[in-house]
């Protein structure tokens, strides 16, 4: 981690890939709530504030830009001199609808971030001319089947994958775990469908049977919901 005194209110502050995974954060653990940002946030302002320079009582904005290589955050604080400012008890402070502003834009970004990273990894794959698009017309659903190594597998996927404008089926067949992600192009972009996928196969691979068979042959173990009824039981 790199830290750098721009002044006396601001630090700029420089996380490289290595520095956020020894933290243990993915950019995907940043997006799922504001509370996991917020905590991230602050966890680095304890890092670099050893001197304890950047009160409690003071008003402390982050701006974070995502890159390539990490993070960027500019730390700023923000003095209050006029204590008559504050708010009374059981008022909410005149700011108070813009101190999540950072963490929106930040969830924002991050988001931008990842899906143009996934968009980029799926277009350095050896035959990304040979990818087909998902969607042959803007009303017919489109289902995939993949098989999991283990149960473990799709818990991770859950973690990492919140469906948007589709659906996820959990199947036993021949031994074997598959999950069926059902697109719906109405509801969906064929581009965001691309990037779930993409995410979809670092846990899985296309599997040799499909989403008719396993419905017909295999036992269906979740329905519609299987991703998120995963991540709902089994929470870090």
């Amino acid at each position: 981690m790199e830290m750098e005194r721009i002044n006396a209110d601001t630090i700029r502050v420089f996380l490289g890939s290595d520095d956020l995974k020894s933290r243990g954060i993915k950019m995907l653990d940043l997006l799922s709530n504001h509370e996991d940002i917020e905590h991230f946030f602050y966890g680095v302002l304890e890092e670099v504030d050893q001197q304890h320079e950047f009160a409690d009582n003071e008003s402390v904005t982050f701006q974070v830009m995502p890159s390539s290589g990490g993070l960027e955050m500019f730390i700023s604080r923000n003095h209050r001199h006029n204590q008559s400012q504050q708010p009374q008890k059981g008022q909410q402070p005149a700011d108070a609808g813009q101190e999540t502003a950072p963490i929106d834009e930040f969830a924002a970004l991050a988001k931008r971030h990842l899906d143009q990273a996934q968009v980029d990894s799926v277009r350095d794959e050896p035959n990304q001319d040979e990818v087909q698009p998902l969607f042959t017309d803007e009303s017919t659903p489109v289902a995939v089947a993949l098989r999991l190594p283990d149960f473990e597998a799709l818990i991770g996927l859950s973690r990492s994958l919140r469906m948007n404008g589709g659906t996820s089926d959990l199947f036993r067949y021949q031994g074997h775990y598959f999950l069926v992600l059902t697109f719906h192009p109405n509801a969906i972009s064929e581009r965001e469908a691309q990037i779930q996928l993409a995410i979809a196969h670092e846990y899985g691979d296309t599997a040799d049977v499909t989403a008719e068979q396993l419905a017909e042959y295999g036992h269906q173990l979740m329905a519609t919901s299987a991703l998120e009824t995963t991540r709902y039981y089994f929470k870090k």
